[in-house]
């Protein structure tokens, strides 16, 4: 695989092609850097094409780019160039089942500031029943529907994980490899309003610096509310409300519920 830059394009490599020099990633990917940007496509492009064990072994290398992964260390160690550097102080986090990723969804990515740098982390519910998933389907499926922009990129690494995933506990490594970054979230108003909720949340929230917020049909009066109930908890955090959208009633539930699926 030739492998460019943040965006991460890659393309297979020719038969009988050799590599000057080149890394190995779980004994089945080798793969190198170039400044050649000639035949090659956005990483995902490349997934249907390959065998189920080179796919998944190229979503754990995208994945590895991103210190969200427990295989961060491991990559920065073997190929620190490919290792995804965030070119602000800001780290926004966008996470979310996304079963199926819907316009909803893409409202928030849209509604979010060009120059913030945003991941979108596909993940199971962690207060729901433990979900097995295919991680190359599901990655292909939001892939082939989304349209990300320049700064915002999609990282596969909780899909590959057998367990769920609290925000609060990669929130804290996060924030300890990262001290001096600001940490937010980008969310829907029904998330948002149900924070009290979530695992540790108090400690989730002070370890914040801003909440953003896409509307989903909440009144101004509602969102009074859930600011000041946020707020008593972590006073210096900031709420910012993005502003509405065409598609704030749709919802995955509904939609797989539609599908006749569970």
């Amino acid at each position: 695989f030739c492998i460019k830059d943040s965006n991460l394009k890659v393309r297979e490599a020719f038969p009988g092609e050799v590599f000057n020099e080149s890394y190995t990633w779980m004994k089945r990917l080798e793969f190198t850097l170039t400044d050649n940007s000639d035949f090659t496509m956005i990483w995902t492009s490349l997934l249907p094409d390959l065998g189920p064990l080179y796919a998944q072994a190229l979503l754990d290398l995208v994945a590895a780019r991103y210190p969200v992964s427990s295989k961060f260390s491991e990559l920065f160690k073997l190929c620190p160039e490919l290792a995804f550097k965030n070119r602000s102080d800001e780290w926004v986090f966008y996470g979310g089942t996304f079963d199926p990723w819907h316009r909803g969804h893409q409202s928030c990515l849209d509604l979010i500031p060009d120059d913030k740098i945003c991941l979108i982390l596909p993940d199971r519910n962690p207060q729901k029943r433990f979900r097995e998933l295919d991680p190359v389907s599901t990655i292909l499926e939001i892939s082939t529907k989304a349209r990300f922009r320049k700064n915002q990129f999609l990282v596969p690494s909780f899909l590959l994980d057998d367990r769920k995933n609290p925000t609060i506990e990669w929130i804290e490594k996060i924030k300890y490899e990262f001290p001096n970054d600001k940490l937010s979230l980008l969310m829907g108003f029904d998330s948002f309003s149900q924070m009290k909720t979530w695992i540790r949340y108090e400690d989730l929230l002070n370890d914040l610096q801003t909440i953003y917020v896409v509307s989903r049909m909440e009144t101004e009066e509602e969102r009074e509310i859930s600011t000041q109930e946020i707020k008593s908890s972590a006073k210096e955090l900031n709420v910012v409300f993005l502003g509405r959208h065409r598609y704030e009633d749709l919802s995955s539930t509904d939609i797989r519920k539609r599908l006749g699926k569970p």
